[in-house]
């Protein structure tokens, strides 16, 4: 089990300027051996970039604060609001604005390294995923009325889904609120999961260890096939969980809390 809390990034080489007051924070990256990278993005001032390109990676975005819009190199916008996510790829060119305050929680595959290129640019880190690049798949863009919300198999806590594997980045999103005073014991044998919390205060508990860590907003862990843990609450939460490989969207839990095979989980979690 792996726990980054958001203070002990500020300051560090993983905390980046993103444009006139926004600052990213970059909670995984290559080093963590997840398959992904995961950031979150920032500030209290309004913003209006130029034009972006990622072209060495595909990057998901998923605005949690502040509204705006996208705007890509053809003219085409789209509005941006909490629940709004959208996925960009090389091919992509666009520009973003932002009324403040803002937030957004970014994901990236393949993971980054922690060094620009010659194009300025993320450097080149790994494989892109299968079909997107050199005149395949482009960017979409997902407004939050455009998800199905529904209870998972435990009865305890509702979710909707804005990325699953049939969106071919090779990871799944989920956004679930859980009632108040849950205790839920999991163990997800054939997948890498890491989750953001957004609201309220958790616990997870490393039974493999006996620790118990205390998560505040920002927060992350993250846990694989060996990690064996207890998750719980006593004010009700909201966690993102991104999950490697991705899930179809219909799982349901099995009688040791985890969903079935979906695909290879990264060597280093194995």
């Amino acid at each position: 089990m792996l726990v980054i809390r958001k203070r002990d990034l500020a300051g560090s080489a993983r905390e980046t300027p993103f444009g006139a007051g926004a600052r990213a924070l970059i909670y995984l990256t290559r080093d963590e051996g997840t398959g992904f990278a995961l950031a979150t993005v920032e500030s209290d001032e309004p913003i209006e970039t130029g034009p972006l390109n990622y072209p060495h990676h595909v990057k998901g975005n998923y605005v949690l604060e502040g509204t705006g819009r996208i705007t890509r190199e053809d003219g085409q916008t789209w509005p941006l609001e909490p629940g709004s996510f959208y996925v960009v790829g090389p091919d992509d060119r666009y520009s973003i604005a932002f009324e403040g305050p803002w937030t957004t929680f970014s994901m990236f595959t393949p993971a980054l390294i922690l060094e620009k290129g010659a194009d300025g640019a993320f450097a080149a880190s790994g494989p892109l995923p299968e079909g997107w690049g050199n005149g395949g798949r482009t960017m979409f863009v997902r407004g939050p009325r455009d998800y199905v919300r529904t209870e998972l198999s435990t009865g305890s806590s509702g979710v909707h889904r804005p990325l699953l594997a049939a969106d071919g980045i090779g990871l799944s999103l989920s956004d679930l609120t859980t009632k108040p005073g849950l205790g839920i014991d999991l163990w997800y044998r054939h997948h890498v999961e890491a989750n953001y919390l957004v609201e309220g205060s958790a616990e997870v508990l490393d039974k493999a260890t006996g620790k118990t860590h205390a998560l505040e907003p920002g927060d992350l862990f993250v846990i694989g096939p060996k990690d064996k843990h207890r998750v719980s609450n006593s004010n009700g939460v909201r966690w993102l969980s991104v999950f490697n490989p991705p899930l179809v969207g219909t799982e349901r839990y099995d009688d040791l809390g985890g969903y079935p095979p979906g695909g290879a989980v990264p060597e280093a979690w194995v």
